[in-house]
């Protein structure tokens, strides 16, 4: 026969192992971004870098806090084309932002204004000028993405 300890332990084993599991369920994104990447054409200053930042929140970009990821591409001579992929951010929506950083401070620079001062885009922006970034509902739904999507960003500063 038994032991009832043995049983409690085995029970409370069983129900620890089915918990952490449906946990784990529930937190898993089985549509990852794997099929999302970024094209990179690029000839800009000799000293100058190309920054990219991925959001998820619209709240983070504002104040410029938690990115999911930030990508710092050292400028050549000439262009250069890279692919990034996106496919480890488990997270539904992206938002994707790329600025080039003139002064190498590493911060996105605005004017006196609050203007941009350096050259930027932004997946959330449906217009290409300098206008106030639009939120709408224009970020990748990656549930709803059966293509391979491949955003290009020409940047071209000399």
């Amino acid at each position: 026969m038994l032991d009832s300890k043995v049983m409690h332990k085995r029970k409370y084993s069983s129900f620890l192992f089915l918990t952490i599991l449906i946990f784990q369920c529930f937190f898993i994104n089985k549509a990852s971004a794997d099929h999302l990447s970024i094209a990179l054409n690029y000839k800009i200053a000799e000293k100058s870098s190309i920054i990219i930042e991925g959001y998820d929140r619209k709240f983070y970009f504002e104040e410029k806090e938690f990115p999911l990821f930030t990508m710092n591409i050292e400028a050549n001579k000439g262009s250069k084309s890279q692919d990034i992929n996106l496919g480890s951010i488990p997270h539904k929506y992206i938002g994707i932002f790329a600025y080039i950083d003139l002064n190498n401070d590493g911060q996105f620079s605005l004017d006196f204004k609050g203007d941009p001062a350096e050259p930027y885009g932004f997946s959330l922006n449906p217009d290409n000028d300098f206008e106030d970034i639009s939120y709408e509902d224009i970020v990748f739904d990656m549930n709803l993405l059966n293509e391979p999507v491949k955003i290009t960003l020409n940047l071209k500063i000399d």
